[in-house]
């Protein structure tokens, strides 16, 4: 069988010869007998597994020839799938079966006596794919790297493609390579694994030749109980709702408890803690509420959560904010008269750090208080309070502040600030002349903002005009008036004097006043003329008025003031001194009360006025055309005056009777004592008391002691013996007949003594 093979082959050689000389002629035998070889190709397309040969042939050259065959530059050797075949004049390889190895640069060599040939030519072999690793199945936490390895060979090499399943479509689409994916030696790679990363993974290879290979594979995460943050704040003011989050992530079940400060909590219903929790994708979502929070709530709260795979914890710090408390130990260190320094201590900062101080402060004064403000800064605790007011009190408080607000004030502290000299004189100077020996100096106090301190009184200074010496002074004391008046005096007749008035403090004096000269007068001013009602009706009062005494110096003539109570200022009129001095108001008001007074002037000037009156006119229609002498403001008191009169005769009467009644009394008890027996006479009368008498009624008001009355309730009795007792039964007889059925004064206490429990009575003339 293979000499029928070699003969074939022969055969096949020869043929290729034959050809080779007749297309190249005699091109050979002008050679110079080096050889010639006369090349050869490959095929294009040369499976893995078919048969391939090559034939190396001389086209010219002498014999002896010598071949040798190379593969990628190194000798070429018979072997189990290469046969090589040497004729005297050509050379053949037989590769069978062509495998992945028999790819490469194929060189024949052809040496004979004259020199040699070399001719190479590339045979490219083509295989599909094949497996080298296939992927497999992976379970993986969370957090893992994940390899799924993938590699195949081929010729020519064979592309890797990774692919992965939708979840809605099921479909496999191309794998988009995120910054955590990464391809290494086409097996795919996640450093880091996530929930995004489970599922199903295709790997395909292809390179052209046969089917493509594909090996899919799942990939399964497993998500431990955990928190992706394992720390955070909350801060919520004080009063307000606090909600605490904790976001945990794995696989369900999950189970989520909370703890404060490491001890289990226990939400109990109807209380200020309530809990939700909400499954969501990744895993459950449980909040704590904590409403009307206080102080107390802020701690460190932690949530854990446990699953099958893992467990796993949070830490909240719950910060409860709220204003600052009071600053503490509110002080005055130093003060003076313009200027104090105020000192504190920095207080609870409510959680939140103190941004500022506001020192408030303000001057208390009686027709209200202006508030000052001075802002300072967190890391000072005191303050140098300016442009303060001197010998003024003063009140302080100290506000602290931080993000959530304002803090409630300090304890208010008052001080008063130092005196210093009032800078202003008393206003309103006025120097009056009162008579040849007296100035009157009235004044008002300066504007208390300038008193700089409590005022201690006034010096009135004043001398001779233009004289050189030196001032004399009085003193007058400080006072809650709102102007002051003061009478200089003894002074020298007809003499100008210079007054001025200056107002003094603790600290000292003030400015001085404009200097006034005033002239005492030659005489003296007459004084107030006595003023009485004469009448008044709905619509006018009548008056008059007596002479002023005015030590010899007629009055020319009087002025009559008037107004309506409570209303503005004062009318005026101009009466000529007379005999008869008297004036009737008139176009007044009906009911009104009207106040009056009257000045009296002489060559001097005038006087000081008299007393004020206050008359009410008559209501519409009373009091019209009647005389004086009729008139009610007259009548009323007259009357009064006459009743009043007639009593006081009357208790005279009795005092005097009574008094005549006691000394006979008296002269009787003498008799009794001295063994006599005293009868009474047919006609007179005995009253015996009764056991229960009344009681001496008070006396009304104004009523004089003697016409105090006491009551008794008697009944007569005759023949009755006299007994010695007490002696204040009075006898009624002795009033006349008409008087009888009055109550009689109440008697003095009788000097005798009482005899057992009898009564003694006076018996009637």
């Amino acid at each position: 069988m293979k000499e029928l093979v070699w003969m074939r082959r022969k055969i096949y050689f020869l043929v290729v010869k034959i050809v080779l000389v007749l297309l190249l002629g005699t091109e050979g035998e002008t050679s110079s007998g080096q050889p010639k070889i006369l090349p050869f190709t490959f095929p294009e397309h040369v499976m893995v597994g078919e048969k391939f040969n090559a034939l190396c042939s001389i086209r010219s050259g002498e014999q002896p020839f010598s071949f040798r065959w190379y593969k990628n530059g190194k000798t070429l050797d018979k072997s189990t799938d290469i046969e090589i075949h040497s004729n005297p004049d050509y050379s053949m390889i037989v590769v069978d079966p062509i495998t992945s190895f028999s790819q490469g640069n194929y060189s024949c060599n052809v040496k004979n006596n004259k020199g040699t040939d070399t001719y190479s030519a590339e045979l490219r072999v083509k295989a599909p794919p094949s497996w080298i690793i296939k992927p497999h199945d992976q379970f993986v936490r969370i957090g893992e790297s994940i390899k799924l390895s993938c590699e195949a060979k081929g010729l020519p090499s064979p592309s890797i493609t990774w692919k992965k399943e939708e979840e809605m479509s099921g479909k496999f689409v191309e794998l988009a390579l995120k910054d955590h994916h990464q391809l290494k030696e086409w097996s795919l790679i996640i450093p880091k694994s996530t929930v995004e990363d489970q599922g199903r993974y295709r790997c395909e290879a292809s390179n052209g030749v046969g089917k493509k290979l594909i090996a899919s594979v799942s990939v399964l995460i497993s998500v431990p109980a955990r928190f992706e943050e394992k720390f955070s704040v909350e801060t919520v003011r004080r009063g307000e709702t606090a909600s605490l989050k904790c976001e945990a992530i794995g696989d369900l079940p999950l189970e989520v408890t909370w703890a404060k400060d490491k001890r289990n909590l226990e939400i109990k219903e109807l209380d200020r803690y309530e809990r939700f929790e909400t499954t969501v994708e990744k895993g459950l979502t449980s909040e704590l509420m904590i409403r009307s929070t206080d102080r107390n709530d802020g701690a460190l709260y932690t949530c854990f959560a446990k699953n099958d795979y893992g467990l796993d914890e949070k830490n909240i710090k719950l910060v409860i904010v709220e204003v600052p408390a009071r600053p503490l130990d509110v002080r005055v260190q130093e003060v003076w008269s313009r200027s104090a320094t105020i000192s504190w201590s920095v207080p609870y900062s409510g959680n939140s750090p103190i941004t500022k101080f506001i020192v408030q402060y303000w001057q208390e004064k009686e027709n209200g208080q202006r508030l000052l403000e001075q802002t300072i800064p967190s890391s000072q605790t005191s303050v140098l309070l300016k442009s303060l007011h001197p010998g003024s009190p003063y009140a302080v408080t100290v506000v602290a502040e931080n993000e959530v607000g304002q803090g409630m004030p300090s304890q208010t502290i008052q001080f008063v600030t130092g005196e210093e000299a009032p800078v202003s004189p008393p206003t309103d100077v006025q120097v009056k002349p009162k008579g040849s020996s007296s100035l009157l100096v009235t004044w008002k106090p300066p504007p208390k903002e300038l008193w700089n301190g409590e005022l201690r009184g006034y010096y009135i200074d004043y001398k001779v005009n233009s004289s050189p010496t030196s001032y004399l002074f009085k003193t007058v004391e400080s006072s809650s008036n709102d102007s002051y008046e003061y009478i200089l005096s003894p002074l020298m007749k007809a003499t100008r004097y210079s007054v001025v008035v200056k107002a003094y403090n603790g600290a000292g004096t003030g400015p001085p006043s404009e200097e006034i000269t005033v002239k005492t007068l030659e005489g003296d001013l007459p004084l107030p003329p006595p003023v009485e009602l004469v009448s008044n009706s709905d619509s006018a009062i009548s008056l008059k008025w007596g002479k002023s005494p005015s030590h010899n110096i007629p009055v020319t003539g009087y002025t009559l003031h008037y107004k309506k109570k409570n209303s503005g200022e004062w009318n005026y009129v101009h009466v000529v001194a007379s005999d008869n001095n008297m004036y009737t108001i008139k176009d007044l008001e009906s009911g009104a009360t009207y106040q009056l007074y009257l000045t009296a002037v002489n060559q001097f000037g005038r006087g000081n006025p008299s007393d004020y009156l206050s008359i009410t006119t008559n209501p519409k229609g009373i009091g019209i055309g009647l005389p004086f002498y009729l008139n009610l403001a007259i009548v009323v008191p007259v009357t009064a005056s006459v009743v009043a009169f007639v009593v006081v005769l009357v208790v005279i009467v009795i005092f005097v009777k009574k008094t005549k009644a006691r000394k006979a009394l008296e002269r009787d008890l003498t008799s009794l004592q001295s063994g006599k027996v005293v009868t009474y006479a047919p006609g007179s009368q005995r009253y015996i008391d009764m056991e229960k008498a009344r009681r001496v009624s008070n006396p009304e008001p104004g009523t004089p002691a003697a016409a105090s009355i006491a009551s008794y309730a008697s009944i007569p009795s005759r023949d009755l013996e006299l007994r010695v007792d007490d002696p204040r039964q009075e006898l009624k007889s002795f009033l006349p007949p008409q008087m009888r059925d009055r109550p009689l004064p109440h008697p003095k206490p009788s000097s005798l003594k009482k005899r057992g429990d009898s009564h003694l009575y006076d018996r009637a003339d």
